[in-house]
């Protein structure tokens, strides 16, 4: 934390720089603009969403005398063959946090061409591919994916495309408990009409040791992206006008089975945020921002996930996660409880015919499940 506080500060400061040479001015983060890439990124996503998954050979990947890097969307690892000893170490980088008791998958012993983790070598490592996402995945003796992590180059890391995925998780169309239309997350290309305006980007955040809760620290994009003259402007919980771009906003979210739980942790008091939240917000999500794709979290149709990302989410919101990938093909349930809760999504119809999951919405329900039954398991 308190390298992150050491971090916000630098921010802040080249912030109001910017903001007293001129207003509205195009703040570039780490030399890339992750909300412009966010959108390539989705719209990539929905093309290839249906692909096959498919695995790719080893070498050049873990067996090849590469240092590569991998990310599970909260924190970044590399592999290195060690040819001598046939073993591939899989080691944080200095964006890792101890304290939140992350288990890498390394060392992993290496046979032929096959990978096992040394400390289950009932478990076997092999890279696959889906659309643009090549993913290191470790699957038990029962073939079900258990972790995951997706492969960067060193342009991705160096330009921090690791912190993308959580703010996509989280992204959609929310509503606030007096009926206020909220977008939360980077901005989205059909994020149109009247009806919603746009949240900012972000600059950072920290997931709790528990993983109860995720600190996010806001402030560039409401200038990036935000228009002035719009009447929806200052109008979103924490929302601002141009005085947002003198200093971030910092929130604690946890997700929940609506939505999240927003509360705001500091806004400063020199940034006029119209109305400030000084207690916690609760958004209701509405939609997942996937044209086309129903659901709360329509991101399990869409792109691969890890197993770190979904520890985020409470078993209760993984269940009815694992549920709608079924209910978006029009599937029923057995559990009576269950099907009243889709009878009751506008989005849901049943087909009455027998439903065929995508190889990417296979991989990710056994992979909810996964996290799910280790989730109620260690309650």
């Amino acid at each position: 934390m308190k390298r992150l506080s050491i971090i916000l500060l630098i921010m802040t400061a080249v912030i109001v720089m910017n903001a007293r040479e001129k207003n509205f001015t195009q703040i570039n983060i780490n030399k890339y603009d992750l909300i412009e890439f966010a959108k390539t990124r989705i719209d990539n996503d929905l093309k290839h969403r249906t692909d096959k998954l498919q695995v790719v050979p080893m070498k050049g990947f873990l067996l090849g005398d590469t240092e590569l890097f991998w990310t599970d969307g909260l924190d970044v690892f590399s592999t290195m063959y060690e040819d001598e000893i046939h073993e591939v170490r899989m080691t944080p980088t200095h964006f890792y946090d101890s304290k939140r008791k992350m288990c890498p998958t390394g060392p992993m012993s290496v046979k032929g061409n096959n990978v096992y983790p040394q400390k289950t070598p009932d478990m076997k490592v092999t890279v696959e591919r889906l659309g643009e996402y090549t993913m290191l995945v470790v699957r038990n003796s029962q073939n079900i994916p258990v972790k995951s992590y997706y492969y960067m180059t060193n342009e991705e890391l160096n330009n921090n495309y690791w912190a993308l995925f959580l703010p996509i998780l989280l992204a959609g169309n929310y509503t606030t408990a007096d009926g206020k239309n909220v977008v939360f997350g980077p901005k989205m290309p059909f994020y149109t009409g009247d009806k919603y305006d746009c949240d900012p980007g972000f600059y950072s955040h920290y997931v709790m040791p528990d993983f109860s809760s995720i600190y996010i620290a806001y402030g560039a994009g409401r200038v990036n992206h935000g228009d002035p003259s719009s009447p929806k402007y200052g109008k979103m919980p924490g929302g601002g006008g141009a005085g947002a771009l003198m200093g971030p906003m910092e929130w604690n979210v946890t997700i929940t089975i609506d939505g999240l739980l927003a509360k705001v942790t500091c806004d400063q008091k020199f940034v006029d945020h119209n109305p400030r939240i000084d207690k916690e917000t609760e958004l209701t999500k509405v939609q997942c921002p996937y044209e086309g794709i129903d659901g709360k979290w329509a991101f399990a149709s869409v792109i691969p996930l890890t197993h770190s990302l979904l520890k985020l989410f409470p078993a209760d919101v993984l269940t009815l996660m694992r549920g709608e990938i079924y209910a978006r093909h029009g599937d029923t349930f057995n559990n009576p409880e269950t099907q009243r809760y889709f009878d009751a999504q506008p989005w849901y119809k049943r087909s009455g015919k027998p439903v065929k999951l995508t190889n990417l919405e296979r991989f990710n329900y056994a992979l909810i499940k996964q996290v799910e039954h280790d989730k109620k398991n260690n309650q």
